[in-house]
């Protein structure tokens, strides 16, 4: 399936989903996967992969789709689902962000091996990626100039921070949903150009026109803004073989697609802070919970903090770390020895409301 804008544009998406331990992006990647093996002819990744070994693997993902009077259609797409981002790519690579963003693009793909005078040509190459990562393995893989590059603005970061908690003990039904699989199967045979009604694409030139708010203004979102409506054409399409077996593409899919993209985000900026903490920052964290539980009621003396914290800081480091730590609030001097001058320090107890000190 494909939208006709200045060239076919088609609805492959490359999706991480980013969180701490324990949140559930394991259960989510296993749970596409199971649904994916129902469909015919499913093609999954391996679990590692060079850039070779990938573009070998996505010529032998060749789906057939019979059309009666057109004739069968040919195309090559390819799923890759990695509980964790680092699993499927050890390290950043340049040839295999090369061919990955070559790949999102649906365009022709030729690669010569001069070793084996291998030719390999795929006419319709698509990768569609859902991979899970934490915030700060996804900061550490990426160098700071990838987020100038075209790799990045074809990625749509999924933040979540929010742990359900449940009975582990109760009833589960595990099986798949039935259901799903059925309109999976369904979307899976659906094949054509999809059309946009008037009010579609009216909604989306008056989103133009007002300069496509609300623009993400973190500085490592810059060039991903400037895919924000390639991502809102491609959500767009999913929405509407999720509605109906009609490619057509209404303003309920412009606002469905639309509310997708914001709800992803608004939290983007999230990664970037959840994911920075360097060895200052572990450091004070380390710190204010030894003031927590070593105040007894009348704070901690200087020196005792002082001591702990050059076990975890370079020594120059130390009478900046805790001021830092008394400007940001999260501890504070609650008592001076004027025949000493030491100071005795109180950890604050955050806000749980608003997430301040």
């Amino acid at each position: 399936m494909w939208l006709e804008t200045s060239s076919a544009l088609y609805p492959n998406l490359y999706v991480f989903l980013v969180a701490h331990p324990g949140v559930g992006k394991t259960r989510t990647v296993r749970a596409v996967k199971r649904y994916f093996t129902e469909l015919p002819e499913p093609h999954i990744a391996p679990t590692s992969v060079t850039a070779s070994s990938l573009v070998d693997a996505l010529v032998k993902a060749k789906r057939t789709l019979i059309r009666i009077p057109e004739g069968p259609l040919e195309y090559n797409s390819l799923l890759i689902a990695a509980d964790e981002l680092t699993a499927f790519m050890h390290k950043y690579d340049d040839e295999m962000i090369g061919v990955l963003s070559a790949f999102y693009d649906n365009d022709i793909y030729g690669q010569h091996r001069r070793g084996n005078e291998i030719r390999i040509s795929i006419k319709s190459p698509q990768i569609n990626i859902l991979s899970g990562t934490t915030p700060s393995n996804l900061i550490k893989f990426l160098p700071e100039n990838a987020w100038e590059q075209g790799f990045t603005s074809r990625i749509i970061l999924i933040f979540s921070d929010e742990r359900t908690i449940g009975d582990d003990f109760a009833d589960h039904d595990s099986s798949l949903n039935k259901d799903l699989i059925h309109d999976l199967k369904a979307i899976n045979s659906l094949v054509g150009e999809f059309k946009v009604t008037e009010d579609y694409r009216t909604a989306v030139n008056h989103w133009r026109t007002l300069g496509e708010p609300p623009v993400p203004n973190h500085p490592k979102l810059i060039h991903y803004a400037t895919r924000r409506r390639v991502h809102l054409y491609k959500l767009s399409m999913v929405a509407a073989v999720d509605r109906s077996d009609t490619l057509l593409l209404t303003k309920e899919d412009f606002n469905r697609a639309m509310g997708w993209l914001l709800e992803a985000e608004v939290n983007m900026p999230d990664v970037f802070k959840a994911g920075s903490g360097g060895a200052d920052a572990r450091a004070m964290d380390e710190i204010y919970h030894f003031v927590l539980v070593s105040d007894k009621g009348s704070g901690v003396p200087e020196h005792k903090v002082t001591n702990f914290a050059r076990e975890r800081v370079p020594i120059h480091s130390i009478l900046r770390v805790i001021e830092i730590m008394e400007r940001s609030g999260q501890i504070k001097t609650v008592a001076l020895d004027k025949k000493t001058g030491q100071r005795f320090y109180s950890a604050q107890v955050p806000d749980l409301k608003s997430g301040d000190f």
